[in-house]
């Protein structure tokens, strides 16, 4: 099976800390993004094994602060599955 693990780094100079992340994923070339955890991330890191061979995905993360609030979008990574 196929999995596609993404680290980021946590923002910095932000007045708010970030108690976790959203990591979202559409197709490449379309901007329906779907929220991919149920529950905010806590590490800098999350695996998507739900990917699926001869696709091409795009990826972006965003930070949330302890009032749920999400921040800016990251930029988008785009990864091909084989």
């Amino acid at each position: 099976t196929n999995s596609v693990t993404l680290t980021w780094d946590a923002p910095s100079g932000s007045p708010d800390a970030a108690a976790g992340y959203n990591v979202y994923r559409a197709l490449s070339g379309s901007s329906l993004f779907q929220l991919l955890n149920s529950s905010a991330v806590s590490a800098a890191t999350y695996t998507d094994s739900t990917v699926q061979s001869g696709s091409s995905y795009d990826y972006i993360v965003e930070s949330v602060d302890g009032s749920g609030v999400e921040g800016l979008p990251s930029s988008v990574v785009t990864v091909a599955i084989p």
